[in-house]
């Protein structure tokens, strides 16, 4: 996530949808893995044909995810953010080795919640294409993601439309439910009245089986 869409009318959907999740399953606890990429902070104005730097304290004010505390203490729910940078950096061979090295760091986290948790994995669009970026997270990651989660946990996944797919919504669900499993029950969100370009994928992990666990499990026992 980038701080530049904190704040916007899919914010308004994606923590409405938090929150009712969270009351309906009594989980008092939200992770948000925010994916974060910081965004610049040197913007400028154009007055009378003079540039101007925007305050810092301007730009800091409006685009500051934790600025999500304030509803956090409202809703008495504690949220906490996973900010640690999702970019490659030089002590990692591959993008590769460093989005594996950053989804196992937040396994770690999850396994930490000895309560009920709701994951909130926050990409920029959503699930990954055949060719993705950072914008993105795999099937792969989706289940790294799942294996660390406990029952009772719940997984909400945040997707954007996709340019050019007048069937996005659909499309974009039948991939990620053959990330968790063709068989696992997917709820959807949206809320058309405020933004119909995003929706929200719902995995209960009490009803997601690991089928590479089970594989491995059948395997040492044949």
């Amino acid at each position: 996530m980038r701080d530049w869409w904190y704040g916007d009318k899919r914010d308004v959907v994606k923590w409405g949808a938090i929150l009712i999740l969270a009351r309906e399953k009594s989980i008092h606890t939200v992770l948000q893995v925010a994916l974060y990429r910081p965004d610049r902070l040197n913007y400028h104005l154009t007055i009378d044909g003079t540039t101007k730097l925007i305050p810092v304290e301007v730009i800091r004010h409006f685009r500051d995810i934790d600025q999500i505390q304030r509803l956090a203490a409202k809703a008495k729910v504690r949220i906490d953010i996973h900010k640690d940078l999702f970019q490659w950096r030089s002590e990692f061979r591959t993008r590769e080795d460093f989005r594996k090295a950053y989804f196992n760091e937040v396994a770690s986290k999850i396994k930490e919640y000895r309560d009920a948790v709701i994951v909130f994995l926050d990409p920029d669009t959503g699930i990954a294409p055949n060719a993705y970026s950072y914008e993105h997270v795999t099937p792969q990651e989706i289940q790294t993601i799942l294996r660390a989660m406990k029952p009772g946990d719940v997984l909400l996944f945040y997707q954007h439309a996709r340019l050019g797919d007048g069937d996005w919504l659909n499309s974009t669900k039948g991939k990620f439910g053959q990330a968790v499993g063709l068989t696992i029950p997917v709820d959807t969100v949206t809320c058309k009245e405020i933004a119909n370009d995003v929706a929200f994928f719902v995995v209960e992990r009490s009803k997601w089986v690991d089928t590479l666990a089970a594989e491995s499990k059948a395997g040492g026992a044949t």
